[in-house]
């Protein structure tokens, strides 16, 4: 569908994009509080769970996150009229420059001293490049697979661990640097029409 630039629908795609990033800042806190907790009482099969279900959360969501961003710099909600293969690989195309692009940001910051205090360890992010070439297919196929369709490839096949482990950095840099703009320096919670309305008239009535 397309989406006019200024039009009523751009700015609820902003708002989409704005909802999702929360969503996506919501499964990760709950990682991170999950994460601590494991490592303070050790592991169990019940904290494993939540941390994965948390986790594969975080993904799907900074992956729509991403996409709700790419939507509307095509003014398309669809992004692009490719299909099939190309159209996977074209999306694809896109995760990767996005990676890159917060990469070489990051870099840049240091380089020119106007990083935060923690983010000064330049030889870090510059390990980061190149970015692995399976990243971008790898995190469609975990969000696709891990937080969406039910199937045994999530039980046997595919293991999140060894994701987390070659990936999280750059998928924690994605969610910082690109989220950053849409919702982490906000002082006042956001309008989101429908959404921050959701049960306003049933809870009006009590």
């Amino acid at each position: 569908m397309r989406i006019e630039p200024g039009s009523e629908k751009d700015s609820d795609q902003c708002r989409a994009i704005i909802h999702e990033y929360y969503k996506c800042y919501d499964a990760f806190e709950q990682f991170r509080m999950i994460g601590e907790r494991l490592i303070l009482s050790g592991q169990n099969n019940e904290i494993s769970y939540r941390a994965y279900n948390s986790y594969s959360y975080f993904i799907l969501h900074l992956y729509e996150f991403l996409m709700a961003c790419h939507a509307r710099e095509a003014h398309n909600t669809s992004i692009t009229n490719k299909k099939g293969r190309d159209r996977t690989e074209y999306l694809d195309a896109l995760v990767m420059s996005d990676t890159n692009r917060v990469i070489s940001k990051t870099i840049d910051n240091i380089r020119l001293g106007i990083a935060p205090n923690w983010e000064n360890d330049i030889s870090h992010y510059e390990s980061l490049l190149p970015v692995p070439p399976s990243f971008a297919e790898d995190f469609r196929i975990y969000r696709n697979k891990i937080s969406g369709h039910a199937s045994f490839e999530r039980i046997s096949e595919l293991n999140l661990t060894e994701f987390y482990e070659k990936y999280h950095f750059y998928l924690h840099l994605l969610y910082r640097v690109e989220g950053s703009w849409w919702g982490r320096n906000r002082d006042d919670f956001p309008c989101l029409k429908d959404v921050t309305n959701f049960l306003k008239t049933i809870a009006s009535e009590t």
